[in-house]
């Protein structure tokens, strides 16, 4: 299964980076330009269990039906989600977000994504082809937005 890890130092206190994540709503403003997410339920707080069922629709083609659980939730060190078995677009994806203070002032935002495609070798293909590029490109996206909101001047 491939494992992607996505790093950037943010400069804002350990608690203003796990603020800004510890919110389903920030999840709405990471999405990148041409994607859409809605919950299917009213949004819950986020703790150890809760699931979100996200619609998301990606430059206006079919909406993919994704239920992701938090499996672990650790403040302010950071939090796990998996996308429920049968629930979304892999087989497996599992997201650990971890936020590591380096001073008071910066704060280490580390993604690590671990997932597997459906459909075998089809998948591995479609994986290499296109999924990898637009993961890698999303995170970049993510983490550009995290920055530019919690770097004030």
């Amino acid at each position: 299964m491939p494992t992607l890890e996505f790093q950037t130092e943010i400069r804002a206190p350990l608690q203003a980076v796990w603020d800004f994540h510890n919110t389903i709503e920030t999840l709405f403003r990471l999405a990148p330009p041409g994607t859409q997410i809605r919950l299917a339920d009213p949004p819950e707080p986020m703790r150890a269990g809760v699931v979100y069922r996200l619609r998301i629709r990606r430059w206006g083609l079919v909406p993919i039906h994704w239920d992701a659980r938090i499996v672990e939730y650790n403040p302010p060190a950071g939090f796990t989600d998996e996308q429920v078995p049968g629930r979304g677009p892999f087989r497996y994806w599992q997201h650990q977000h971890r936020f590591t203070p380096l001073n008071e002032q910066y704060t280490l935002l580390t993604d690590r994504v671990t997932y597997e495609m459906p459909l075998g070798w089809l998948g591995k293909a479609i994986d290499h082809l296109f999924v990898r590029r637009d993961i890698q490109q999303m995170f970049a996206y993510r983490h550009r937005v995290t920055r530019q909101a919690l770097e004030q001047p």
